[in-house]
């Protein structure tokens, strides 16, 4: 059987003072995906090997990592003959590929992302145009991966005025809510929105939304294109909340 290669980023802070990379030999197979060849070096070789994932189908967002340089799902990746697999930049590192989330997701805790109605619905069903429902599903598809966070200059020089791109995303799926009657855009202003750089680099391995590489049409003209309700929208990748903090799996920890 052919064998790959990959070289992991290794950090225990419990007892190493500095972090080092170290190789490993794999049984490589057409189709695999990154995070087979994650499972098998923590099966087959050093338990004490960390990395996080859940679902193994792209919607939790936990196996988020750079893979060759690119930050990216480590099920939807395909795995190569030789890889380098390191942690997420722009977040704390816990063990190995294993980053800390917590103080991210804190920061999104007062963004009430909730439909927060005052009036009561009309009739029910709600009717829901068909333009507002596709803005609305473009959104929806971040899983909270941070992909984006881990690209993001604005949140790298700046993390403590800027809430990030996977956080603005969450307020834009709820400002592009035609049922949601709160105002957004303050909330987006006073979290830093104007922050961002514009600068292009939040791409991850597919183009900054490891979800789906396309992208929506609200990113390109942010901000001065802003959506009607005027907040940018930018997708990016994240968590899905019922997925990631309910089953979240955090190996050799």
């Amino acid at each position: 059987m052919e064998k790959g290669k990959v070289t992991i980023f290794r950090y225990n802070p419990e007892i190493e003072q500095q972090p080092y990379y170290a190789d490993y030999e794999f049984p490589f197979e057409p189709g695999m995906s990154v995070l087979d060849v994650a499972f098998y070096i923590y099966e087959k070789i050093d338990g004490s090997f960390s990395f996080s994932y859940c679902c193994r189908n792209s919607h939790c967002g936990l196996c988020g990592a750079k893979i060759n340089g690119q930050p990216g799902l480590m099920c939807r990746e395909s795995a190569t003959r030789e890889m380098v697999l390191e942690p997420l930049d722009n977040l704390p590192v816990l063990r190995d590929l294993v980053v800390d989330r917590k103080d991210y997701e804190e920061s999104m805790r007062g963004l009430r992302l909730f439909l927060d109605r005052v009036n009561a619905p009309g009739s029910e069903p709600e009717r829901i145009e068909l333009g507002d429902l596709d803005r609305f599903k473009v959104v929806s598809r971040c899983v909270e991966c941070y992909s984006c966070v881990s690209t993001c200059p604005a949140v790298r020089e700046s993390k403590h005025e800027f809430l990030g791109p996977a956080g603005i995303v969450q307020l834009a799926r709820h400002a592009f809510d035609p049922r949601d009657e709160l105002n957004r855009e303050l909330i987006a202003y006073s979290s830093g929105l104007y922050n961002c750089t514009l600068c292009g680099e939040g791409r991850g391995s597919a183009g900054c939304h490891p979800v789906d590489g396309d992208g929506p049409k609200e990113q390109k003209g942010h901000p001065a294109a802003e959506t009607e309700k005027g907040l940018s929208g930018r997708e990016c990748q994240g968590r899905n909340r019922q997925g990631g903090t309910l089953c979240r799996l955090q190996y050799g920890l």
